[in-house]
C-alpha cells in the first residue's frame, strides 16, 4: 500500500517536471519565432523592395551603321535614338547565394534614325539645257521631295534571358541577350519601304536604386519592299511577286540611361 502510494507520488513529480520542461521549451521556441519575425520585418522590406523593381525604361543614344548589303559605305546619319520598355520575370523566388537571380525579359523596343542624304555639289544651278547665268528655282515638287532626308523607324518585341546580380546594398548589375523581331519603316525621297527586321542585342547595365546606365550592341539584316513601287505594279496588273526586295545590314552600339520602377 505504502509502496503504491510512493510510486504514484514519484510519477506525479516526474510528470510535473516534464510538463514544466515542455512549457519552457515552448516558451523558448515562441520567443525565438518572435525574434525571427522581428528580424524579418526589419530586413524584408528593403530586400523585397530591391527585387520588386522589375520594370525598366531605357533611353539610348545610338551610334548606328546602316548600309546596303554587300556595300562598305554607310548611309550618313544625323540622329539616332532608342526607347525600351520591359519587365524582368525572375525564374526563382530566392536569390542564389543571396545575390543572383536568373530571369526572362520581355518588352517593347523602339528605334528611330534620321538619315542625311548625300549630295554632289556643283557650280551649275540650272536644269539641263539652260545656258543662262541666273539660278533657277526647282521645276517640280518631285525634285524637291527627292532631296528630303530619310527616316527609319523600327518597332519590335524584345525577349530573352537575363542574369541580375546584387553584390552590395542597392547596386544592381544586369546582363542580357534579347531576340527582337521588328517591323521596320524606311522612307527616303520618293520611296516608302516596309520590311521585317530580326535583330539580336546584348547588353550590360549597372544601376543603383531606380537609376542606372548601360551599354548595348545589336545587329541584324533588314529586308524591305518599296510600297510605292508595289502599288504602281499592282495597279498595272503586274506580278508583284517578282518585285525587288532591298536588304540592309544594321549594327549599333548604344549608350543608355535606365529607370526602374516597382513597389518599394
Amino acid at each position: 500500500m505504502v509502496l503504491s502510494f510512493l510510486t504514484a507520488a514519484l510519477l506525479s513529480v516526474t510528470m510535473a517536471a516534464e510538463s514544466q520542461d515542455s512549457i519552457a521549451v515552448s516558451q523558448d521556441s515562441a520567443l525565438q519565432h518572435q525574434e525571427e519575425i522581428l528580424i524579418e520585418n526589419v530586413q524584408e522590406p528593403e530586400v523585397k523592395g530591391y527585387w520588386k523593381r522589375k520594370k525598366y525604361n531605357r533611353i539610348s543614344f545610338n551610334n548606328n551603321h546602316f548600309s546596303p548589303l554587300h556595300s562598305s559605305s554607310d548611309i550618313p546619319l544625323k540622329l539616332s535614338l532608342g526607347l525600351d520598355q520591359g519587365r524582368n520575370i525572375f525564374l526563382h523566388k530566392k536569390p542564389i547565394a543571396g545575390m543572383i537571380k536568373f530571369g526572362l525579359d520581355i518588352g517593347l523596343d523602339l528605334n528611330y534614325m534620321w538619315m542625311d542624304k548625300e549630295t554632289k555639289h556643283s557650280d551649275y544651278d540650272g536644269p539641263s539645257g539652260y545656258l543662262g547665268s541666273e539660278p533657277v528655282e526647282e521645276s517640280s515638287d518631285m525634285e524637291m521631295l527627292a532631296k528630303l532626308s530619310g527616316h527609319h523607324i523600327s518597332i519590335g518585341l524584345a525577349a530573352g534571358p537575363s542574369v541580375t546580380i546584387n553584390p552590395v546594398s542597392k547596386l544592381r548589375v544586369c546582363g542580357y541577350a534579347h531576340f527582337v523581331p521588328s517591323a521596320s519603316f524606311f522612307a527616303q525621297g520618293m520611296s516608302l519601304n516596309v520590311g521585317f527586321s530580326p535583330m539580336m542585342k546584348y547588353g550590360l547595365e549597372a544601376s543603383f536604386g531606380a537609376i542606372g546606365v548601360g551599354v548595348e550592341y545589336n545587329h541584324g539584316l533588314n529586308t524591305y519592299t518599296d510600297m510605292m513601287n508595289y502599288i504602281r505594279v499592282e495597279a498595272n496588273d503586274g506580278d508583284v511577286s517578282n518585285l525587288y526586295m532591298a536588304r540592309y545590314y544594321l549594327q549599333s552600339m548604344q549608350i543608355y540611361m535606365s529607370f526602374r520602377f516597382g513597389k518599394k
